[in-house]
């Protein structure tokens, strides 16, 4: 990995910050692009709508770079709740169909499906497992299973979902899968092998994809894009987009029809784009190599009588979450103090390993720890 490139683009830095899972910090090129679509916002003179409406192909692009999909698979949302609310209302499905997801789903996830619940009659289930896996899929989805939605890595515990084996699975009994990739995406690798049988994958930009809050993603199938309506208009994705008096509710061709409103936002754009740029001068192998070992390190020199390890280790990505003999709050606190940047959670500590953390930052940590 260019560690040159990683260490100037993120020198900005005041902390050390272990807490990607929690925001992650957008690379130093996102400031140029930034004041650069800001000088332009402020003096916006003989702006045609050539200059800004392609913004958001364009950032389509780069994210269907990032996970290699086509394009035109790709829509513009602001949140995993946009995607999940999408889902959840377009859905072609009848009162009665079982939504499954795992116990602890994050919010975004499931509150959605609660109101649809409401609104649609569907059936909602939570379902315990420690682990996600195609044996608990078989033992514990009810047969009238329709839509399975869970995260690839658990906001809570670290745990990483082994998504190939999973999906292939609920693709031969017709269930519609969905994952969120918030916790994973830009931190670990997603491989064309593990898209192509999920159909909607969908993730936050400001976490490991260090890029700004209210932006993000959705993949949706070809297959996923037939069962699920949209239920939105939007000017900028009608196919009569240039003729503002021809009404037409038919939009132009793909996912593009679930596109959040404004999706060309020049300014948040300029974040998405520095931070996906910059994501992309990398493999997501060599990433993912890096940051595993950092995992790795940690795990082998951290104080193991004093925590007890949450994060099952042979389902590890880049969040560690540890139970502390002491309180949690207060040892997040002496962190503080130490200028060392973690996150509790349901109160465990964790720990969030990314490009530009390095192993002298960790003997830091555990030095406190």
């Amino acid at each position: 990995m260019n560690r040159s490139l990683v260490e100037k683009e993120f020198s900005h830095l005041t902390a050390t910050y272990f807490n990607s899972a929690y925001f992650g910090p957008s690379p130093g090129r996102c400031k140029n692009l930034i004041e650069k679509a800001l000088a332009r916002e402020l003096d916006p003179k003989f702006k045609e709508y050539s200059e800004w409406r392609p913004i958001a192909d364009h950032i389509r692009s780069l994210w269907a770079k990032l996970i290699k999909v086509n394009n035109i698979d790709v829509a513009l949302v602001d949140s995993v709740s946009h995607t999940i609310n999408t889902v959840a209302n377009g859905y072609l499905g009848s009162p009665g169909d079982i939504i499954a997801l795992p116990e602890q789903e994050y919010p975004s996830l499931v509150l959605p499906w609660l109101l649809a619940k409401k609104n649609y009659g569907y059936d909602v289930r939570l379902i315990p497992g420690e682990v996600i896996d195609v044996d608990w899929a078989k033992k514990n989805l009810p047969t009238k299973t329709k839509v399975f939605c869970l995260s690839h890595v658990s906001f809570n515990t670290g745990r990483k979902v082994d998504l190939k084996p999973l999906a292939q699975y609920l693709k031969e009994q017709e269930i519609l899968f969905v994952v969120d990739a918030s916790q994973s995406l830009g931190g670990i690798e997603i491989t064309t092998d593990e898209i192509q049988n999920i159909d909607v994958l969908t993730a936050a930009g400001y976490k490991w994809l260090l890029g700004p809050y209210g932006q993000g993603f959705a993949y949706f199938s070809q297959a996923a894009q037939k069962k699920i309506q949209h239920k939105f208009a939007n000017w900028l994705t009608s196919k009569n987009q240039l003729e503002l008096l021809a009404y037409n509710i038919e939009t132009l061709p793909g996912a593009c029809k679930y596109d959040r409103g404004q999706a060309s936002n020049p300014l948040v754009n300029a974040g998405v784009e520095g931070a996906l740029t910059f994501l992309l001068e990398f493999s997501a192998k060599e990433i993912q190599r890096y940051n595993q070992s950092l995992v790795h390190f940690f795990l082998e020199h951290y104080p193991r009588k004093k925590f007890e390890l949450i994060t099952p280790i042979d389902h590890l990505a880049n969040i560690i979450c540890l139970k502390s003999t002491t309180d949690a709050e207060k040892m997040r606190l002496t962190l503080k103090e130490k200028n060392i940047d973690i996150t509790v959670r349901e109160g465990n500590l964790r720990f969030s390993f990314h490009l530009f953390n390095t192993t002298r930052q960790i003997e830091s940590l555990i030095k406190v720890l």
